[in-house]
């Protein structure tokens, strides 16, 4: 008998192919998330999203694979209690790697300003910098940052990072600080890249006393938006506290139309899309089929299973 899976009407590019392919389960394609919840009440024991509604702790609910790498969002303690196990999609974000250096890019070289003579028909020389030979901080180094680190070893700029256990850390990164030196490495880094999960220990980390440590530098944020002070962030823009940020999210999304962040020229911005990648669908089928042996009793661990906030295997 096929396990009965319902996805998400929002899901990722190439997923339904991928799951097409997996003869062990028979999913149900939701449309809306009222169709999402009658499923759960009909009984459906597994759940792929990447959001959380209450009305989806049904009694027969199982297991809930998310289709993102964060977890703030959904209620640890309500899943122990109810025996639900949750796991995350970290590790499939390899294009947020790509995104992170890409708005380094941006900003270093001056892309966004290109654009916007682009679109005026304006032909204007811009004089750029250079990665090589700063200093980029990489803030957090899960699995992502690991990413943006590595694939920067060969760009010739010196790398530093901040972890919330530099004892522990044994990547790429020469560096290392923990949680108590933002502001040393604000004040040593030309570019700081921001790979932080929201969590009220990541909330305003960096605010408007970093953003003047930081100086003539650059920030980039592909974590989550309120790890960052936004109001902080738009008055040390607006006085050159900084020279720019590219940024992928923000506190409030969709940006609102009226953000001042919007007409900066020294701003880049990306809609919470630096994890879209056509290829996204076919890294979470293979952490999904693992983890569903691993539901159906096979002798395999789960990948991300996430248990009162603490991330028990990491793929």
């Amino acid at each position: 008998m096929k396990t009965r899976v319902v996805v998400h009407p929002s899901r990722v590019s190439g997923l339904a192919r991928e799951l097409d392919r997996i003869d062990e389960i028979e999913w149900v394609d939701a449309r809306t998330e009222d169709d999402v919840i009658a499923a759960l009440v009909d009984g459906v024991p597994v759940l792929l999203t990447y959001r959380w509604r209450p009305e989806f702790m049904q009694p027969d609910l199982r297991w809930i694979q998310s289709i993102s790498a964060g977890y703030d969002a959904y209620p640890l303690d309500e899943f122990a209690r109810n025996g639900v196990v949750l796991t995350t999609a970290t590790g499939v974000h390899v294009s947020v790697a790509e995104s992170a250096i890409g708005l380094v890019l941006a900003l270093t070289r001056r892309f966004g300003e290109a654009i916007r003579s682009q679109a005026r028909h304006e032909w204007k020389q811009i004089r750029g910098g250079e990665i090589a030979g700063s200093t980029v901080a990489i803030i957090g180094l899960g699995t992502i940052g690991e990413q943006i680190a590595r694939r920067l070893q060969g760009w010739d700029a010196n790398l530093i990072g901040l972890t919330r256990r530099p004892a522990e850390y044994q990547g790429v990164v020469p560096d290392i600080y923990g949680p108590g030196d933002m502001l040393e490495v604000c004040r040593r880094s030309d570019v700081v890249i921001l790979v932080l999960p929201a969590s009220n220990q990541t909330h305003h980390v960096i605010g408007a006393a970093e953003l003047e440590a930081l100086g003539d530098g650059f920030l980039v944020n592909v974590g989550r938006g309120s790890v960052v002070d936004e109001a902080a962030l738009v008055d040390a823009l607006q006085h050159g506290v900084i020279r720019g940020a590219g940024l992928d999210v923000f506190e409030t999304e969709p940006l609102p139309a009226d953000s001042p962040l919007w007409d900066m020229e020294n701003v880049v911005i990306t809609s919470h899309s630096a994890g879209n990648s056509p290829r996204y669908g076919e890294r979470l089928a293979r952490i999904f089929t693992q983890n569903l042996a691993a539901f159906l009793g096979e002798d395999v661990p789960w990948i991300n299973r996430i248990v009162d906030g603490v991330r028990l295997d990491r793929s």
